[in-house]
């Protein structure tokens, strides 16, 4: 066997530990009272949002049509486009009960990686890689509450499905989150910030059609439809109920020690302020619950040590909202998939 050309190697990892340990959450909730609650919640927001870059976005006209309409069964399914900046176009599923008559509760179920944007979610198996995905991580939440009595709107996030930049186009599970990153950031506007703004913009939506319950609207989301929920829900106060399913965690353990995990984690100085559990903070006292795979490896190395950590941030600010029957657990037996079990139950209590 050759001898490996460098038997020592000098990377840089211990040197990031050191300094997240001694620079990150600097802007972390440290609320001792409800009015401190408040003024952090306030600042915290507005720094989050220049994070995301939303004030570098300005919105279009939406322009909405709908462009067809498929009789599925128990529900119906119609593709809609709607622009959410100039020349930016967002396609989007919406999926609604068999006779779902009149205003209804709307549910965004966006979507994460690895099931053909849109398609898995809203239960769309015409490609066989997106079957796989809808059978691996119980990933058609979308089909699932629209059975459940909900108008579920199942969007294609940047880069996915509809959306994909010509590079990676081909591959139906492919996504362009590292295109979009490396032509956004630069201009401070992260993967993550497109996809809260382009949220924003279908809730405006939402919110104006004739046939959704008017201050009705949840979120749910797996992995990074999580992350999409997390900060749509921290940013949005138009959200009353939200799901985060696969996508709360410290960052510590689950994406510096894991730094092959995707680009769109990626903020520019989140870190710095923030850790999930204050993003969950920022949803406080509005209904939230986080659904855990016990064996979820995106948890990192100490499982579900780092997701309770984080909870425990979160539980905080609701418990100074003395809302704290509106924060729940979900740790279910598996991997990184979608439960359910508790999260669609959970919808309906707070959704009426």
């Amino acid at each position: 066997m050759a001898e490996p050309l460098y038997p020592t190697y000098h990377d840089s990892r211990k040197h990031f530990l050191k300094h997240f340990d001694a620079h990150s959450r600097q802007m972390g909730l440290e609320a001792t009272t409800p009015a401190t609650l408040k003024a952090w919640t306030k600042r915290a927001r507005a720094l989050l949002i220049e994070l995301l870059g939303l004030g570098r976005m300005e919105p279009a006209a939406p322009k909405a049509r709908k462009t067809e309409s498929v009789d599925c069964g128990d529900h119906i399914r119609e593709h809609w486009l709607i622009q959410t900046q100039q020349d930016v176009i967002m396609p989007f599923y919406v999926l609604s009960p068999k006779g779902g008559q009149g205003r209804l509760p709307a549910v965004i179920c966006p979507h994460g990686h690895g099931g053909g944007g849109k398609a898995a979610v809203a239960g769309v198996r015409a490609a066989p890689e997106v079957s796989r995905a809808i059978a691996d991580y119980n990933y058609d939440y979308g089909v699932q509450f629209a059975r459940a009595g909900f108008r579920a709107f199942c969007p294609d996030a940047r880069g996915f499905g509809e959306r994909q930049e010509k590079e990676v186009r081909g591959g139906v599970t492919s996504s362009s989150c590292h295109h979009l990153q490396v032509m956004g950031s630069p201009l401070g506007i992260p993967v993550a910030g497109m996809w809260v703004f382009d949220l924003q913009r279908l809730a405006d939506h939402i919110l104006a059609r004739k046939d959704v319950l008017p201050d009705q609207l949840g979120c749910a989301g797996l992995s990074g439809g999580g992350l999409q929920t997390l900060y749509f829900s921290a940013i949005d106060p138009r959200v009353t109920c939200a799901v985060n399913s696969g996508y709360f965690y410290g960052v510590r353990d689950s994406l510096l020690e894991m730094p092959g995990n995707c680009a769109c984690n990626i903020v520019p100085r989140l870190w710095e302020n923030f850790d999930m559990g204050d993003l969950g903070a920022l949803i406080a006292p509005r209904p939230l619950l986080i659904e855990t795979g016990d064996k979820d490896s995106l948890n990192g190395a100490r499982g579900v040590k780092n997701v309770r950590e984080q909870l425990a941030i979160t539980r905080k600010a609701y418990q100074l909202r003395k809302a704290g029957d509106r924060l729940k657990h979900d740790i279910f037996s598996g991997q990184h998939r979608w439960n359910g079990v508790e999260a669609i139950p959970w919808m309906k209590q707070w959704l009426s």
